[in-house]
């Protein structure tokens, strides 16, 4: 969840293949510390754990834009002063905050609350009161379901101390606790003399999109100890997160002219890429209105769901983490929840008035611990942030390499992964639409993904023009319901740009 102008790190993390709701909380005592004694040794990256709310994200990118430092530098318990912040700096934060957040922020909030998630909790946001819920975008109700997390290891490798550190991180978190060399669902593939592939397949219902880089730091601190000969110890003990929701509040948006699917549908994915010259223009027109990127994306699928005669109250799922606490930060395992977020799209309002419209539902939604959950089914967003933190232990690095969860129970996951160059500008954006065949179909998926391709740039030329004016949008030719396209479980195509059609006009209410 970018703002313009930032400096990200170079990989994704997780990747843009799906969303993944959190699911039940692990039970207290299922992790603990290593088997006793040892040296006390801080995660690889202690209090350098990355943003652990949508809140956080924004204040982060604020930061390092206020000082000028790559976002990759700033973490969410960073110090904005030690970071090279100066009376200037904090001045421009602050009045950029206060456009941002809409929050009343005082002279001193800064100072007293110099992190991003000290300054989160500042800017109102309160802790989440539930997770999940259960099945909103993963599918697997009754627990059924595979997530594989791999990490990219380098450099060389004691396969006695790797396997001793995945028996540690076994023992500490209950997602982990199978995770062994030759045991099922793991496996350590050699690329090269000096670079491993280890894959992690791990149960769905334990883990979400933000246990992969938590996995990666733990996993270094204890071949980093074991290397060296002795038992890793754990900065405190795995948290609890906040209670899991039974079922969702609201029903996201079905896509137009979709139909309910069974339970156990198979998905497709489509792949789609935006170039380096979109993205820098999506994220001036983010910057230009002191939203962010998911905003704007948000706000343009919104559009086009009215435009194809869903309006003009617009629900989609967005999958967010829910790890306020540094000890949840660092965890492997499910804390997150899928925010249902509404907005209104009536009275054929310029693009850049339902931007307002949607940065402020958005927000709302993020600042509160009781905001609507979604439920399972209909449109699912997500705008993942490259983050690349590399661990190095005892002469290896471990980093988090592209991930591949299940997404099954919405009916159509739209997953967009920015790219930055080292410098931090925008080199585009990797688009996944992942749809259930049943429900939607492999036509009207790409369609739709085409669509909204050609809605956002039509309102990139014209951020001030009604909504029933905005080119792209027609109603797409849907596939027949039911139909199977494809053999593969897990097809990937690419999607062809929606063909140029007359827009269909939005009724003006009142």
């Amino acid at each position: 969840m970018s703002l313009p102008g930032q400096k990200p790190s170079d990989r994704p993390v997780p990747s843009a293949r799906t969303a993944l709701t959190a699911l039940p909380a692990l039970p207290r005592g299922a992790g603990g510390s290593g088997d006793g004694g040892g040296e006390h040794a801080a995660p690889p990256a202690s209090g350098a754990e990355p943003p652990g709310t949508p809140l956080q994200e924004i204040v982060r990118d604020l930061f390092a834009e206020a000082i000028g430092v790559p976002r990759r530098t700033v973490h969410a318990d960073s110090d904005f002063f030690r970071l090279g912040g100066h009376p200037a700096a904090a001045a421009r934060l602050l009045a950029r905050a206060r456009r941002v957040l809409g929050a009343g922020l005082g002279d001193r909030a800064l100072h007293e609350a110099p992190t991003p998630a000290r300054f989160a909790a500042a800017a109102g946001e309160r802790p989440a009161a539930a997770t999940g819920p259960a099945g909103a975008l993963d599918g697997t109700l009754d627990g059924e379901g595979s997530a594989v997390l791999p990490l990219r290891l380098r450099g060389a490798l004691d396969a006695g101390a790797l396997q001793e550190a995945l028996g540690d991180v076994g023992r500490r978190h209950g997602a982990l606790r199978n995770s062994r060399l030759g045991s099922a669902g793991t496996r350590l593939r050699a690329l090269a003399a000096r670079d491993h592939l280890l894959e992690l397949t791990l149960p769905a219902d334990l883990v979400d999109l933000w246990s992969h880089t938590p996995l990666a730091a733990e996993l270094a601190l204890a071949y980093r100890a074991r290397a060296a000969g002795r038992a890793p110890r754990w900065e405190g003990p795995v948290p609890e997160a906040a209670p899991r929701a039974r079922a969702g509040d609201l029903a996201p948006t079905a896509p137009p002219g979709s139909r309910p699917a069974p339970a156990d549908t198979r998905v497709g994915r489509l792949a789609l890429d935006w170039d380096a010259g979109l993205h820098q223009r999506l994220a001036h027109l983010a910057a230009t209105q002191a939203a962010t990127l998911f905003m704007v994306v948000h706000a343009a699928l919104a559009a086009l769901l009215t435009r194809l005669g869903a309006g003009p109250a617009i629900t989609v799922a967005a999958p967010v983490p829910a790890r306020d606490s540094a000890a949840l930060r660092r965890a492997v395992g499910p804390y997150g929840r899928v925010l249902a977020l509404s907005v209104d799209t009536s009275g054929d309002p310029a693009f850049t008035t339902l931007l307002r419209r949607v940065r402020a539902a958005d927000l709302a939604a993020y600042r509160t611990g009781t905001a609507a959950l979604a439920r399972p089914g209909g449109i699912a967003l997500s705008v993942l942030a490259d983050s690349g933190e590399a661990y190095e232990a005892a002469g290896l690095t471990v980093r988090a390499a592209p991930p591949l969860l299940p997404l099954r129970a919405a009916a159509l996951g739209l997953i967009l992964t920015e790219r930055h160059t080292p410098a931090g500008a925008p080199a585009g954006i990797a688009v996944t639409a992942a749809y259930q065949y049943d429900a939607v179909g492999e036509t009207a998926a790409a369609h739709l993904t085409g669509q909204l391709t050609a809605l956002l740039e039509a309102a990139l030329d014209a951020p001030a023009a009604a909504l029933s004016r905005l080119g792209g949008g027609a109603r797409p030719p849907l596939a027949p319901a039911g139909t199977r396209e494809h053999t593969a479980p897990y097809p990937t195509r690419r999607p062809s740009p929606a063909p140029a059609a007359a827009p269909v006009p939005v009724p003006v209410a009142g």
